[in-house]
């Protein structure tokens, strides 16, 4: 697995153990919009291993080709049936949390 881009965005509700969250519904549409930097080189569909430090993790396909150095959003890395996609969360987090998010791309 190789480190793809990395982002810190705040969480837009508070979330219990157990519970079944999608990153559209985790996070405000100005956190989603936020920039991120791709730091490798991907085609569309590469399966990307999107990790919410501590709270949860999920597999998810890139929505377009992607070039090290290019500034994405969540919006714009996946489609929506990605991001629309439910994430079990291991923990309870509150409203406003930082959480860290990692997004590795895996190996085809």
């Amino acid at each position: 697995m190789e480190l793809f881009a990395t982002n810190k965005l705040k969480l837009n509700k508070s979330v219990k153990k157990g519970d079944k969250e999608s990153l559209l519904s985790l996070f405000s549409p100005e956190d989603r919009l936020k920039n991120t930097k791709v730091l490798t080189d991907a085609v569309e569909n590469t399966s990307v291993r999107v990790s919410l430090e501590n709270l949860g993790e999920i597999d998810l396909k890139l929505g377009d080709d992607m070039e090290k150095g290019q500034k994405k959003t969540l919006m714009t890395l996946f489609w929506f049936n990605e991001r629309s996609k439910p994430i079990t969360m291991m923990k309870d987090a509150q409203a406003g949390e930082p959480v860290e998010i990692n997004m590795y791309k895996l190996d085809n």
